[in-house]
């Protein structure tokens, strides 16, 4: 007889992420829209969907039967949610009609982990011809537990070409279930007692030197206790964006998805607050951010409507247009959209006359990788000179820079094991402290491969990314420190700037977001097209 695959256990990111859509906080989801030149195609739709869910999104929790092991992922075995809507979209409304579509609830846990939805575009009201079907709009939104950027745009290549689907093994049953759970839970106790021990060590070392008699030198092989670096991976505890080490389940922002594309990034996974950046647990990735520096002008604070949600916007620029500006100052697209977001945190209001700094999702994902998350986070703080004279070539050598450090980076000695946070209820998880979230994600996709482009349709327009938090007060946003996340996708002529304004008291509405980035674009000169 064959032993089956090893479960495919949840990471730490996959469980911050879970434990949103069950607690206090808002759940984050990841969402992919196509716009598209004529009607959608819904034969292509319904076997998109039918070939999604053969794959690596279609998958559900089963839960550990042992105190410390961690939960394992299984295939789904739901049908897949297809909503192909018969209700026509206005042009100008497809920014609202793709935030309906975000704000559909999922269930991870249960095996609803994505869903696409699709409508119609016409022509909007007061032209000649105003009702006509001038395109289609589709829309895949997918749990951050389930898939950062990275494990999504692979999942959505697979399906659209037809290839080999990455498969959840199924899970094991009775007495093996009960043993492979004993056997997770003895490595995951093991992993906090080697970190424990190293703690103890540390600290003997340290008291060592504090008694040993000035001007002597420590024994050979004393070392000082490491400072833990930012958390190298976990989901990015900090917000849009996301994506990357640990944070508590409460305060977890994701990564967002991206690919590297020159000099450009490939988001990922990110588990933090609800802003760019995120909460993580101590040891934790989590991307530099935190409330507005001093002498930031005061703001008056929105009035916390149950209604309010984070206004987002959806804006086309012509892609040759923004590759010369950027080249212009020196730079590459990436850097150009790493710049303009960072800028319009100082529009904001927010650092001002000060340094920006501003998370960049980086994925790890290996070939044939299951895992749902892979993303660690690249941080760059940019000065205000530099922003204000638009010096891509720094920044363009600072991201570099950062990048590379994410590849060198040590793990060092994390305050709190990630293995410890994980085997912890939610109770007291939600009570770990909570890192302020970065001022800015920008999360570059780049031009995505073919299979991804084309998923929806032949006759593609544009592609948007982005990543949301699910309900998220103004409140629970304003607790989180506040933030932009933004997500940047080219399609042939076409780049596409997604922003989520996280900063409920700076950017309280979409008319606010709105005003500030065609102002930016202008201020590149570029012409920009909002949804």
């Amino acid at each position: 007889m064959t032993d089956p695959p090893p479960a495919l256990r949840l990471q730490f990111a996959d469980d911050m992420f879970l434990r949103r859509h069950d607690g206090a906080t808002s759940p984050a989801v990841n969402q992919v829209l196509w716009r598209l030149d004529g009607p959608f195609d819904a034969d292509r739709l319904r076997d998109l969907g039918a070939r999604l869910a053969a794959g690596s999104l279609h998958r559900r929790v089963v839960r550990s039967r042992v105190p410390g092991a961690r939960h394992r992922w299984a295939p789904a075995g739901t049908l897949p949610v297809v909503d192909l809507q018969t209700t026509a979209v206005a042009e100008d409304r497809i920014g609202d009609w793709a935030q309906t579509q975000a704000d559909v609830p999922l269930d991870p846990a249960g095996g609803l982990s994505w869903r696409i939805s699709a409508a119609d575009v016409v022509a909007r009201a007061g032209t000649g011809a105003a009702g006509t079907v001038v395109g289609g709009v589709v829309s895949l939104t997918c749990a951050h537990a389930v898939a950062d950027g990275a494990a999504l745009i692979d999942a959505v290549v697979r399906a659209a070409t037809n290839s080999e689907p990455l498969v959840v093994p199924a899970p094991e049953r009775g007495t093996r279930a009960l043993l492979a759970d004993a056997a997770d839970a003895a490595a995951q106790a093991a992993a906090v007692g080697r970190w424990a021990g190293a703690k103890a060590r540390a600290r003997a070392q340290s008291a060592a030197r504090e008694i040993a008699p000035q001007g002597t030198r420590a024994p050979a092989g004393t070392v000082h206790e490491p400072v833990p670096p930012p958390p190298p991976e976990a989901g990015e505890a900090a917000g849009v964006a996301g994506v990357a080490g640990a944070a508590p389940a409460t305060r977890v922002m994701p990564a967002v998805p991206g690919a590297p594309n020159g000099a450009g990034v490939a988001p990922g996974t990110a588990v933090g607050p609800v802003a760019p950046g995120g909460a993580v647990a101590p040891g934790a990735a989590v991307a530099p951010g935190g409330p507005a520096g001093p002498g930031a002008p005061a703001v008056p604070q929105p009035a916390d409507d149950a209604a309010w949600r984070a206004p987002v916007l959806h804006v086309e620029l012509p892609s040759d247009q923004v590759t010369q500006a950027a080249a212009a100052h020196g730079g590459t697209p990436n850097t150009w959209f790493v710049a303009f977001l960072a800028r319009l945190v100082h529009a904001t209001g927010r650092f001002p006359g000060e340094p920006v700094p501003v998370a960049l999702p980086v994925s790890t994902r290996d070939a044939d990788d299951p895992r749902a998350n892979s993303t660690k986070i690249a941080r760059v703080t940019i000065p205000a000179d530099v922003l204000a004279h638009r010096d891509l070539g720094w920044v363009r050598a600072a991201a570099k820079e950062a990048y590379t450090a994410v590849g060198q980076a040590e793990p060092g000695l994390a305050p709190v094991p990630l293995e410890l946070v994980q085997m912890l209820p939610d109770t007291l998880v939600s009570r770990l402290p909570q890192p302020p979230v970065a001022a800015a994600l920008a999360s570059n996709l780049g031009r995505p491969p073919e299979g991804y482009t084309h998923a929806a349709g032949s006759a593609v327009r544009s592609v948007a990314t982005l990543s949301h938090y699910q309900g998220a007060t103004a409140a629970e946003l304003r607790a989180a420190g506040g933030g932009l996340v933004a997500f940047c996708t080219t399609v042939g002529r076409t780049t596409t700037l997604s922003v989520a304004a996280l900063d409920p008291d700076r950017v309280a509405d979409a008319a606010t977001l709105r005003r500030l980035v065609l102002a930016e674009a202008e201020a590149w000169k570029l012409p920009a097209a909002p949804w």
